[in-house]
Parts: structure tokens; sequence; C-alpha cells
């Protein structure tokens, strides 16, 4: 269970890593520091440095094989240049009048993450040329960018907030480059048959999802408090309702005041793996409420237990195959000869469906 939660880890947002022997603010950032630290300090690999580009290296070979999309190769070419220029400038700009110092304490350029606003951008990129012929362009390329970005974590180079700063101006600069170009353009250089995908979520169809989770835990009656993250995925039985499952890293970190050393913070690590139901109301076409309950198993500190979850969120369709998630759960988790743990997660969610 706990090599399966560390899997997870390593494929989600592993986290940053922090010096030792100095003053700690608890957050979200830092208290998933203290985790990443635990279960991979010694991780190390380059695939960022070739999966930023990969969105982009597929939009062209369509393109270059004479697979249809949005634009012609002029008015592409010169929505991407806006793009870029806007991106790099954002990345750059941020970069010199912010100088956060890196996790790995290397230099402070750390905000925001360039390797995810291009991965990103990229991902945009494609989303916007050949999301009209199929969504799943569109879920392979943000699914590689979120990649990206972890795969910065997890190499201890950025904090979790550069990297959504970074995936934040990837996108924009994306939907302010073609803005820019379609208003100079107008319809010129548009593929004749090629249509936008129309903004629709269809509630009374059967939607999968796949959702990247994280949050703040707060322990009742405990003095704890601690991050997850997490996997989560709804599979429909018939619109609206179906079969739901999760996966999910934690941890305890003391909290009887807001500075600690670092040494004296760690209280536990917490994995769970559950699966239950769900049902989805939708409502004002772009607003969708969701109350799931799950039970299963939880590891705490190495022994494995008992693990149940009840929750509610509220998500908004931002975009086709896109939504974004606040929800509330509760927690139980524990075995009969130690202590049983009550904990209400507060967080967010990205989410693909399709």
């Amino acid at each position: 269970m706990k090599k399966l939660a560390a899997c997870l880890l390593l494929c989600l947002l592993g986290s940053f890593s922090l010096k030792a022997q100095v003053a700690y603010k608890s957050n979200i950032d830092t208290d998933l520091s203290l985790l990443r630290n635990s279960v991979m300090p010694q991780f190390s690999c380059s695939a960022d440095d070739y999966l930023q580009y990969s969105p982009a290296a597929l939009m062209l070979g369509l393109k270059i094989g004479g697979y249809q999309g949005r634009s012609s190769w002029g008015r592409m070419l010169v929505s991407d240049a806006f793009s870029t220029v806007g991106m790099a400038a954002a990345v750059k700009g941020l970069k010199l009048v912010v100088e956060r110092e890196r996790p790995d304490g290397s230099d402070f350029e750390s905000f925001p993450s360039g390797h995810t606003a291009k991965a990103f951008m990229a991902a945009t990129m494609l989303h916007k040329e050949y999301g009209g012929r199929s969504p799943w362009f569109s879920i392979g390329g943000y699914s590689v960018a979120a990649l990206t970005g972890v795969s910065r974590l997890m190499n201890n180079r950025h904090w979790m907030s550069d990297v959504v700063a970074g995936a934040a101006i990837g996108v924009g600069a994306v939907h302010l480059g073609y803005f820019i170009t379609d208003k100079i353009f107008k319809e010129k250089g548009l593929n004749a048959g090629y249509e936008e995908p129309e903004f629709l979520y269809d509630p009374e169809r059967k939607h999968y999802v796949a959702e990247l989770m994280f949050g703040r835990r707060y322990f009742l009656g405990e003095p704890f408090k601690g991050s997850v993250i997490g996997l989560s995925t709804d599979i429909p039985v018939i619109p609206g309702v179906g079969v739901t499952a999760k996966a999910t890293a934690g941890n305890l970190v003391k909290t009887p005041g807001e500075e600690y050393e670092l040494y004296s913070l760690m209280a536990g690590e917490l994995y769970t793996l559950m699966a239950g139901g769900y049902w989805n109301h939708s409502f004002a076409k772009i607003l969708e409420f969701q109350a799931k309950a799950m039970v299963g198993s939880a590891v705490y500190n190495g022994k494995a237990g008992f693990g149940a979850s009840a929750g509610v969120g509220l998500s908004l369709i931002t975009d086709n195959n896109f939504k974004i998630k606040a929800f509330a759960d509760y927690e139980l988790s524990g075995r009969s000869s130690q202590t049983w743990l009550n904990s209400v997660i507060i967080g967010y969610s990205a989410a693909w469906f399709w």
C-alpha cells in the first residue's frame, strides 16, 4: 500500500525540498516538502527537459502530415509567436522581480516555473489547433504538461506554487496570443470546414473523469495539520451516478505554533486507497454539485488500517473536457489498536472529463 502511494507521489506532485535546520512556516508547499524528503529524497530525472516540448512537436507533426486543424500555417505561426513572446516576457519578468530561491538552493529564479509555462503553452496551442478534431489531443497535451510540472517538483527545482503559476501563464499567453491574431486576421487563414468546439457540458450524458487533487488537512482533536495530494476517478453507471475511487498521500505536521525547526515537525505519513459511489447534480449550465462516500484502507506510519471518507464538491466547467473543483471531505482512518484519526480536507482539484 505504501509503495502504491509512493508511486502516486512520484507521478503527481512530489514536492519540494527544504534546507535542514532553518525556520519553517507551515503551508501546503512546505508541508509537502517533508513528505517528498521522506519518500524520495534522492530523486533525479531529466524527462522534464523533453516533455515540455512534446505537445508542440505533436502539433507540428500533425500539421506537416497534412492533418487539417484550425489555422493555416501562416495564421498558426503568428498566433504561436504572440503566445511565445507573451509567455517568455511574463516568466522572465517575474523571475527578475520575485527572485525566489529554488528548493535546491541553486539560484533565485524559482518563481514561476519556465518549463511548466512552456509545456502548458504547447498543450494549449495543440488544444486550439486540434481540440475540435478530437478531445484526446487536448487531454493528451495537458496530461503531458502536468507531468512536466510534476517532474520539476520531484527534481527539487520548483515549489508547487511556482508550477501552478507557470501553468497559468502558459495557458493565458496562448489565449491572449490567439485573441490578438483573431482580431488581426479575422476570417483569413481559418481552414474551411473546421468548427470551433462548442462550449457545452451535457449532464444527460455519461462522463468519465480523471482528477488531480490537493488540499490542506485539519485533524479534529489532535495537534496536527498537514497537506494531501492524490488522484481520483469517476466511472459513470448512469448519467450523474457512478463509482468513484481515490488514492492519496499526505502527512501530519505538528502545530503548536507557526514557526518550527525542520527536524521537529514530521509527525507521520498517511496514505489512503478508497472506493465508493458519487452523485452529481448540474445547474446553471457550467456548475456541478457532487456528493460522494467511500471506504477502503489507510496506512498511518507504516501500519495498515480502515479508512472512510465522505464529502461534497462544487465544480466549474471551464472548457470542453476540463473543470476545476473546490471540495470538502471528512475522513476517518485508523485501527482498533491505535487512536482513530478524524480529519477534514479542504482543497481543490483539476479534472479532465470525456
